[in-house]
C-alpha cells in the first residue's frame, strides 16, 4: 500500500514540477537569451572596436603616406574626411597632419587654424602644447608680443611639457619687438632653468651676450630752487 501512496506522490511532484516549468518557462527563456545576448553583443562591440580601430590605422596610414610623398592637396582631403568621421584620437592626430599638409603648401594661417583645432581636441598636454606651439611657429612673423602672450599664456605655464619653448619664443618675440628689458627677463630665467634643454639654455645664454647689460638707470639730479630774498629793499628813496 505504501508503494501506491509513494507513486501517487511521486506524480504530484512531477505535475507540480511541470506546472511550475512551465509557469516560470517565459522567464527563463528571457534571462538565457539575455546572458547569450550579453555574451555575443559583448563579444560583437569587441570584434567591431577592432575592426573599427584596424580600418582607422589603415585609413590613416594611407593618408600619411600621401603626405610622405608630397601629394599634399590629396593628403589634405583624405586627412579632413578621415577627422570628420574617425575615432577621437585618429581625429585630432588628423586634423594635425591636415595642418602640415596646408603648411606644405605655403597656405600658414590656415595651418595654424588646423593646429589650433586639433589642439583644442586632444587631451593629453604632450599633444595639445605641441599643436599650439605649431600653430603659433608657422604664423611667428605676423604675431605681436601681446598676441603670443595670449596664445602661449597655457602653455608657457609651469609644468608643461614645453614650457621652455614657449618661454623661448616670448623672449625672441620681445627682441624683435625692441622690448629689450623683457627679452633679457625671459633669456636670463631660460638659461638658470634647470628644466630647460641644454640647447635651450645654450641659445638663451648667446641671446644675452648679444644683448649685453641692462643700461645703468642715471638718477637725475634734483633740481634746487633758490629761496626767494625776503628782505625790505633799503636802496628806494623815500619821495616823500
Amino acid at each position: 500500500m505504501s508503494d501506491v501512496f509513494n507513486e501517487v506522490d511521486e506524480e504530484l511532484r512531477k505535475e507540480v514540477a511541470n506546472r511550475l516549468f512551465r509557469k516560470f518557462l517565459p522567464l527563463i527563456i528571457i534571462v538565457v537569451v539575455l546572458i547569450v545576448g550579453g555574451v555575443a553583443g559583448y563579444q560583437a562591440n569587441d570584434w567591431w572596436q577592432t575592426k573599427q580601430k584596424s580600418e582607422a590605422a589603415e585609413a590613416y596610414t594611407s593618408a600619411a603616406k600621401l603626405l610622405e610623398e608630397g601629394n599634399y592637396q590629396e593628403a589634405l582631403i583624405a586627412f579632413r574626411d578621415f577627422a570628420a568621421t574617425g575615432p577621437k584620437g585618429y581625429a585630432a592626430l588628423s586634423k594635425m597632419q591636415a595642418a602640415i599638409a596646408t603648411m606644405k603648401m605655403g597656405k600658414n594661417i590656415e595651418a595654424a587654424t588646423l593646429f589650433t583645432e586639433a589642439a583644442k581636441d586632444m587631451d593629453d598636454p604632450l599633444f595639445s602644447d605641441l599643436a599650439t606651439i605649431k600653430s603659433v611657429m608657422i604664423v611667428f612673423d605676423l604675431l605681436t608680443l601681446t598676441d603670443l602672450e595670449a596664445k602661449l599664456s597655457k602653455v608657457s605655464g609651469a609644468g608643461r611639457p614645453y614650457r621652455s619653448m614657449a618661454r623661448e619664443l616670448l623672449a625672441f618675440k620681445a627682441m624683435e619687438d625692441g622690448d629689450l628689458d623683457r627679452a633679457r627677463e625671459e633669456f636670463t630665467l631660460l638659461s638658470f632653468s634647470l628644466d630647460a634643454p641644454s640647447g635651450t639654455a645654450q641659445r638663451a645664454k648667446m641671446a644675452l651676450s648679444l644683448l649685453g647689460p641692462a643700461p645703468a638707470k642715471v638718477k637725475p639730479e634734483p633740481i634746487i630752487i633758490p629761496e626767494p630774498d625776503l628782505t625790505p629793499d633799503n636802496t628806494l628813496e623815500d619821495t616823500n
